[in-house]
């Protein structure tokens, strides 16, 4: 059952994709250095041709687009279309593991499937799995976070765990680290937590050194890279004074329209948006002293505006969960459709999320999830967070939700025997 609901969702999306629109390249940083890539090989012009070299995005980021752009040509339709069935299998390869999450979670055999169902079916998030998804890394960043939950929670219930366990574990964190840091923070914070709980204190080391090995490793060889390069020994990315610099500054703190303060902002200083932030970006020397310029001026604002940037981080904490309205602006008008996609993720995060800090009082496996999607959650407390950044979680609270719902149900039904199961089943072993 599980495979047919999961084969649907794969037509559903292949539907979608085979759309003439559907198949335009998406002229993000990623696929422009994509494309220098596999026309060059060089990791650059992340703005356009010719903006020069750059570490705006992760090293391993653009990597599938440069292998569809070197095979099948920058931007054409067989391009896409392989990037957009690449997408397609990593997604649909995160939403079977949240499954096989599920079943270790113990989560009623309804829950699962209904989760299933809907994370694989409901066209709520098709543009941004299949046309952000195809540039970006967050699809397999979800993947490789759900997977390092799910060993989490199979060793938590064996209950043996050994060193070379732990090494890899935690040099799976560390790549993906790499590959996004939220995310492997997030890992980082399951596994710690999975230490203190179920290892003696002597052992504690091992999964953090494995995980900096990996980690400084890749980010060193890239630091050296970044140097030659950029003048600069960047480990991971540059961009982090740009984002603060679109999400912290006097327009944002009361904006009669949150949406055109944005575009405004972005529009303003972002080298993608505008030739006139790109002619900044050329006179402050290339991007990284231009990064490095607009993070010192952030800093200093926020220094002189304490309280509007707790205000901002807080403001920024609560739409990671609970998007606002205009997060749909890149993905079609703002009407009816929209209004329902917001409607629906903000039920699920809500009841997602409750029923997550609910249980983990109750079973070790929700504790280990709830300390990975809270860690995830907080560097964008900093940034303007989008409906892409969240992606990392949202399969997570489909399933969550799901669960909730279907304990409750299961609850309030009547027959005491059916109560006792229910709480039998949403408690500590």
């Amino acid at each position: 059952m599980v495979l047919t609901l999961l084969a649907c969702g794969a037509i559903a999306r292949l539907i979608w994709v085979l759309r003439a629109q559907n198949l335009a390249p998406y002229l993000s940083e990623s696929h422009h250095i994509g494309a220098a890539l596999a026309r060059s090989g060089t990791f650059a012009d992340p703005f356009g041709f010719p903006t020069g070299p750059t570490a705006h995005v992760g090293m391993f980021t653009p990597l599938p687009s440069a292998a569809a752009y070197w095979l099948f040509g920058v931007g054409t339709r067989a391009a896409e279309l392989s990037l957009s069935l690449w997408s397609l299998a990593v997604v649909l390869l995160g939403i079977w593991l949240c499954w096989r999450l599920a079943c270790e979670l113990e989560m009623p055999r309804i829950a699962r499937m209904g989760a299933v169902a809907f994370a694989a079916i409901a066209p709520l998030q098709f543009k941004l799995e299949l046309r952000e998804g195809r540039n970006w890394e967050v699809n397999l960043a979800v993947l490789m976070l759900v997977f390092v939950l799910l060993r989490i929670v199979v060793a938590d219930k064996k209950g043996f765990i050994t060193t070379p366990w732990l090494l890899v574990t935690g040099a799976i964190a560390g790549l993906l680290f790499v590959i996004s840091p939220p995310a492997g923070l997030a890992a980082a914070a399951a596994i710690a937590l999975f230490q203190c709980l179920k290892t003696a204190p002597r052992r504690w080391w091992i999964a953090p050194v494995a995980f900096a090995c990996t980690a400084g490793l890749l980010g060193g060889i890239w630091a050296q890279r970044n140097m030659q390069a950029l003048n600069s020994p960047v480990a991971l990315r540059d961009n982090l004074g740009l984002e603060m610099a679109i999400a912290n500054y006097d327009g944002a703190v009361h904006p009669a329209d949150p949406l055109a303060s944005f575009v405004g902002r972005s529009t303003e200083i972002h080298p993608i948006q505008s030739d006139a932030a790109r002619g900044a970006m050329q006179r402050a020397g290339g991007e990284a002293p231009y990064y490095h310029q607009l993070g010192t001026r952030t800093w200093q604002w926020i220094f002189r505006h304490p309280a509007d940037f707790l205000l901002l981080s807080a403001r920024h904490f609560s739409q990671f969960y609970l998007p606002p309205l205009w997060f749909w602006c890149g993905y079609g008008p703002l009407g009816t459709a929209a209004e329902i996609q917001q409607f629906v993720l903000s039920a699920v995060a809500i009841l997602g999320a409750g029923w997550l800090v609910l249980m983990a009082w109750r079973r070790r496996g929700y504790a280990y999830l709830l300390a990975a999607i809270v860690t995830c959650s907080l560097p964008y407390m900093i940034v303007q967070p989008t409906l892409r950044y969240r992606y990392l979680i949202s399969t997570l609270l489909i399933f969550l939700a799901f669960d909730g719902v279907a304990r409750a149900a299961r609850y309030f039904l009547p027959g005491k025997a059916v109560k006792e199961e229910a709480l039998r089943t949403a408690s500590y072993p």
